[in-house]
């Protein structure tokens, strides 16, 4: 890379800019020898949140994006906690192509806990882009992969991208990936630019090692506990997916505490945590049972059952 700089994307709109200043300052403690240059793209930023964001001590710069960039977008999906700003990562490659060669796109919803320079050891000179595979169980990708009819034999989570901005723009990968999302009855689409991306990128992109974007989820309740205390096989990256996160006051656990002590290092240092209350699913209600259940607080079980229990009956009633 240029002058031996690691260029590093995230985009976000108001509600993840804190999440991209903590992503940020987890990098920044865990790479106290390496350069690094965070490009941010914004979407629908309030001005408080703005000039929080300024005031983080890192190598930032800003790009704003207009919202007739993305007016194009659908904005309602079955996935409740992802919305419009997702879409800018494809718009990034083509905004930067005159700026950096190679970066690392990351979803706000990492962190990183290793020395991350061996990414300059990758060489994706000859594809589009270096990814990692969205589960290291075959069968759930072998659904992905018939779900979307693909013809490659893997499916990347989109989440952690190592592009190539060249050749990104010249395989003409955003008009692609909009003809796709702009006429999406055309395919099963679950998680809609990832699977589009899927479907374009298709035998153009080089998988490498899990630790670049080790998903949270991959993890059984006793390595969510421990992950942190083993060096030698931390992931560089740990992405946490799904709509559970552990900047969610009810989420305690080691992960969490992570997140407190790197958001300490920023701006939103005495922000309290949020409720994920207000934005719980009807499967939410079953999770927290079962997990209640298996720590032996049967109360609590019986009482997010129940509430699951209630509304499943209540949509059954209204389907009816």
């Amino acid at each position: 890379m240029k002058d031996n700089i690691i260029n590093i994307v995230f985009c976000s709109d108001s509600n993840y800019l804190e999440y991209v200043a903590i992503a940020i300052k987890s990098i920044q403690l865990n790479n106290f020898k390496n350069n690094f240059q965070f490009h941010i793209f914004l979407y629908d930023i309030q001005e408080s949140e703005l000039i929080k964001f300024k005031k983080l001590d890192a190598p930032i710069k800003l790009y704003f994006i207009e919202q007739q960039e993305l007016g194009q977008y659908k904005n309602e999906h079955k996935l409740k906690h992802i919305n419009r700003s997702m879409y800018i990562r494809i718009l990034v490659p083509r905004l930067l192509k005159n700026e950096v060669d190679k970066f690392i796109y990351l979803d706000a919803d990492t962190l990183c806990f290793r020395d991350i320079s061996p990414i300059n050891q990758i060489d994706i000179n000859s594809v589009v882009c270096a990814v990692i595979s969205d589960s290291p169980d075959p069968i759930s990708i072998k659904k992905n992969i018939q779900r979307l009819k693909l013809k490659t034999d893997n499916y990347f989570n989109s989440g952690f991208l190592y592009i190539n901005t060249k050749n990104w723009v010249d395989s003409d990968v955003e008009n692609k990936v909009n003809a796709i999302l702009l006429n999406p009855q055309s395919y099963h689409l679950i998680y809609p630019d990832q699977d589009a991306l899927n479907l374009v990128l298709q035998n153009q992109v080089k998988y490498i090692d899990f630790k670049w974007n080790y998903l949270f989820t991959w993890m059984n309740e006793s390595e969510k506990e421990q992950f942190f205390y083993h060096k030698e096989s931390i992931p560089y990256i740990i992405h946490f997916t799904g709509a559970r996160k552990p900047w969610y006051i009810e989420h305690a656990g080691l992960a969490q505490n992570l997140y407190i002590f790197y958001k300490h290092f920023t701006p939103w240092s005495n922000e309290p945590l949020k409720s994920y209350f207000p934005k719980m699913r009807i499967n939410d209600y079953r999770i927290y049972a079962k997990n209640f259940f298996k720590k032996r607080n049967l109360l609590k079980a019986l009482q997010y059952y129940s509430k699951y229990f209630l509304l499943k009956l209540r949509i059954i009633k209204l389907n009816n």
